[in-house]
């Protein structure tokens, strides 16, 4: 007898696809191309902490157990799209699978802006993807469906996108200029201020799954201000402090009511009971709203969380032993084989 919370019998409004960005670091032909354009571009000694790092290219599983959660926790999605670059694709999986398409990242990109290393140039470039549904939203690969989620987790039935963000009160120029996710954001706050006369500055993506809506992204690229930002991003092979995140999209549908803003707010578990216990209570309506985010899925008690996202946060710290927990947790929680896979 189906239940009506039973999300395999749940039918969108709309269809709602998924599209992930992933690659292979591990890959030493790779490495070797990444190196390559790194001494080019004169990054080898780069001052941004987060620009270049290995981690942010590593694969350790991550898309696989996210593909099962997709399938166990959200099998309303509609179709898979999965960015790649350098010809690579998961040697796991199915590509014969009809909900699953391999985008290659020069066929969404300039002619002459391939290979990128940079997320933000992909991020940017996304209503390329042909036959991508109106509706869609974006993961990495280290993001995951960790509870049953319905569709209007991320759209009301109209379609108006739900932007999970985290609140920042002094807004982002308060905060560390060095960091150069930092000045992406501020950026993409200030094309929309100088395009729209509307500050946004308090505003950043939270660590989760997030909605788009493809004919927004349509219009941005038109929009002479945005177009200029937009397009410079598209070409810098890596992160570069006059780029802009993607939250530009999540902000013009804001500014043009496709979406509303929804705070949200770390969930705090694996630290103090108490401790946890009183800050949890306290922003318990952003923390429901929140998705869970960590290095370490056994250090941060993640089989405690009821989150409806989770994300294996990928850093520059992170060590041998994080990965192996990482593993070991969703190889538990999600066992079994998606029909994605081989």
């Amino acid at each position: 007898m189906k239940s009506k919370t039973d999300f395999r019998y749940i039918k969108c409004p709309f269809p709602i696809d998924l599209v992930y960005l992933w690659v292979d670091g591990n890959d030493p032909e790779f490495r070797k191309l990444k190196a390559k354009y790194l001494r080019a571009a004169g990054k080898d000694d780069s001052k941004y902490v987060d620009d270049s790092q290995d981690q942010l290219y590593c694969d350790n599983d991550e898309l696989k157990y996210s593909l099962r959660s997709v399938e166990k926790n959200a099998p309303w999605v509609n179709h898979i799209y999965i960015i790649t670059g350098c010809g690579q694709v998961p040697k796991w999986l199915d590509t014969k699978n009809p909900r699953i398409t391999i985008v290659p990242q020069e066929s969404i990109l300039p002619a002459d802006a391939s290979p990128v290393f940079n997320s933000c140039a992909i991020e940017a470039s996304l209503a390329n993807i042909p036959n991508l549904s109106e509706h869609f939203i974006l993961a990495n690969d280290d993001m995951f469906f960790n509870a049953p989620t319905s569709p209007d987790y991320f759209f009301d039935k109209k379609g108006k996108a739900k932007f999970r963000a985290i609140y920042r009160k002094n807004g982002h120029i308060a905060r560390d200029n060095n960091s150069i996710y930092l000045l992406l954001l501020i950026n993409a706050a200030a094309a929309i201020e100088k395009a729209f006369g509307v500050r946004i500055y308090d505003y950043k993506s939270s660590h989760g799954i997030d909605p788009y809506v493809k004919s927004s992204m349509a219009e941005s690229y038109a929009n002479p201000i945005l177009s200029e930002y937009i397009t410079a991003t598209r070409y810098q092979r890596f992160r570069d402090e006059t780029g802009v995140h993607r939250l530009i999209f999540n902000l013009y549908d804001v500014v043009h009511g496709r979406a509303k803003i929804i705070r949200t707010h770390a969930r705090h578990i694996g630290h103090n009971i108490i401790l946890d216990f009183l800050y949890n209570l306290i922003h318990y309506k952003s923390v429901r709203n929140s998705a869970f985010y960590c290095t370490d899925a056994f250090e941060s008690a993640a089989a405690k969380c009821h989150s409806k996202i989770m994300c294996i946060n990928d850093s520059w710290c992170n060590a041998d032993i994080n990965k192996q927990h990482n593993r070991e947790f969703f190889e538990e929680k999600f066992p079994n084989r998606s029909e994605f896979e081989k």
